[in-house]
C-alpha cells in the first residue's frame, strides 16, 4: 500500500516520462531524420531517468539515498529536455502558437518531460520534509 505522498509523485514522474515514447512526431520527426543520434540517445536518456525513478520508490528506508537517486533522475530528465529542445531548435521544428503544423502531439511531447521535471522536484521535496520529520523525532528522543 502506498503510504507516501512522494511514491505518488515519483510513480507521476515514470509516467510522465513513459508518456514521451507515445508521441510518434518526435521519433519520427525532422529532429530524426537529421540526426541519426537523436533517437537512441533521447530515448535512452528518459528510459534511465524513469528507471531511477522507480528505483527511488523502493528506497523508502534510505531516505537520503533516495533523495540522491531523485536529485540524479531530475539531471538526467533535464537532459534529455534539453537534448530534445537542442535538436528541435536546431531542426527547426519547434511547435510555435501560429504554426499550421503545430499539433497536440508535438506540444504534448515537449511538455510532457518538463511536467516530469516538476513531478519529481515535488517528490524531492517531500523527501526533505521526510528527512526533516524523521531528525526532529530523533532530537525528541
Amino acid at each position: 500500500m502506498i503510504q507516501r505522498v512522494q511514491s505518488v509523485y515519483l510513480l507521476l514522474g515514470v509516467a510522465l516520462l513513459g508518456l514521451e515514447y507515445s508521441f510518434d512526431s518526435v521519433w519520427k520527426g525532422p529532429s530524426a531524420a537529421a540526426y541519426s543520434w537523436f533517437v537512441p540517445v533521447t530515448m535512452g536518456v528518459f528510459t534511465i531517468a524513469a528507471i531511477g525513478a522507480v528505483g527511488a520508490i523502493f528506497m523508502y528506508s534510505q531516505r537520503n539515498k533516495q533523495r540522491t537517486l531523485v536529485v540524479i533522475s531530475q539531471v538526467i530528465a533535464l537532459l534529455g529536455l534539453l537534448i530534445l529542445f537542442g535538436s528541435q531548435y536546431m531542426t527547426e521544428s519547434l511547435p510555435t502558437l501560429d504554426s499550421a503544423r503545430s499539433s497536440f502531439e508535438s506540444w504534448a511531447a515537449l511538455v510532457s518531460p518538463i511536467l516530469a521535471y516538476l513531478v519529481l522536484t515535488m517528490a524531492r521535496r517531500a523527501i526533505d520534509k521526510d528527512i526533516a520529520l524523521v531528525r526532529s523525532m530523533d532530537r525528541l528522543r
